[in-house]
């Protein structure tokens, strides 16, 4: 390999050892009131996708924020923002540890079957009466 091409090639330090390389990145929208002071109130937390590429993700919370009236991109955070209302939300996003991704998939899944029993069960419930 040519001595020019390898500074590229050779650095240790491009990636950190921590990035996160293939479709590891999920997007977040945390909501606070408009009223709400976000240093003393934890913000209601929705994890709105998952297993997405870093441009995939990117790409979702940018059209997610756009979809509101008043939106915009914090450059020094990272991340989409929006406001509707009295609501305040912003979109992160990050990357999950494999385990806690698929914690987080159990979970969902477990509440959808949750949710359907529920729902049939009210169901038979009012065909009775």
């Amino acid at each position: 390999m040519p001595r020019l091409l390898e500074r590229f090639i050779g650095r240790k330090d491009d990636i950190p050892r921590t990035a996160a390389l293939g479709r590891v990145f999920n997007v977040t929208r945390q909501t606070w009131r408009l009223s709400d002071d976000p240093a003393k109130v934890r913000p209601a937390r929705e994890p709105l996708t998952t297993g997405k590429t870093a441009s995939e993700a990117a790409d979702f919370a940018r059209d997610v924020a756009g979809a509101f009236p008043r939106h915009g991109f914090h450059r020094r955070s990272g991340s989409w923002w929006a406001v509707e209302g009295e609501w305040f939300h912003r979109f992160t996003v990050h990357t999950t540890p494999k385990r806690k991704a698929a914690i987080l998939l159990i979970a969902t899944g477990l509440a959808g079957l949750a949710a359907v029993a529920v729902a049939r069960r009210r169901g038979g419930a009012r065909r009775r009466s």
